[in-house]
């Protein structure tokens, strides 16, 4: 009889006991914190609408969405826009179209999915909590963030930056973003 039989999947048996550390850890600071656990979820996401309409997703387009940067395939956040990629390719056919619903939708998710917890903390705390890629990449390390492969794009004092914020906040900076878009 060897080792695997009798087991279902015919794996060996996942070891759990060095998960345990790693699961205390990550309980110990929540139980201890003065944040709700619960209200940092999918409801304290920033607000999608918010992020269509209010020029959000339009100066992230702008100034993060070329071919060059997160308009690719390949990026953990990608980004659709007239200048960049586009969910329906017709080949041979450069769509300069303005960014489609379909699209915006997209830029919501990508954004928003690139670390949920950490953006829903930053709602939940009313930006006080910003050390989270979103926030730090564009900075690049110049600025205070963390590498960037295209460099800083933004400085702390940027409308784009205060665009992104006060999307995150709940009250978003439309003047910001506009500001930010025409830059």
């Amino acid at each position: 009889m060897n080792r695997r039989e009798g087991h279902r999947s015919g794996l060996a048996p996942k070891r759990t006991f060095g998960l345990l550390p790693a699961l205390l850890g990550l309980a110990l600071p929540l139980g201890c914190s003065s944040i709700d656990s619960q209200a940092v979820s999918a409801n304290a996401l920033p607000d999608k609408a918010q992020f269509i309409d209010q020029g959000v997703s339009t100066f992230m387009e702008k100034r993060c969405g070329s071919l060059d940067c997160h308009g690719q395939v390949g990026r953990p956040l990608r980004l659709y826009s007239s200048n960049g990629l586009r969910k329906n390719l017709v080949k041979g056919v450069r769509d300069v179209r303005a960014t489609q619903p379909d699209e915006l939708l997209e830029n919501y998710y990508a954004t928003v999915g690139l670390e949920p917890e950490d953006i829903s903390m930053a709602r939940v705390t009313k930006g006080d909590f910003t050390d989270f890629l979103l926030l730090k990449k564009p900075l690049g390390i110049e600025g205070g963030g963390v590498r960037h492969k295209g460099g800083p794009v933004l400085r702390g004092t940027d409308p784009g930056f205060e665009c992104l914020i006060s999307w995150i906040e709940g009250t978003v900076n439309k003047a910001k973003c506009e500001e930010a878009i025409v830059q």
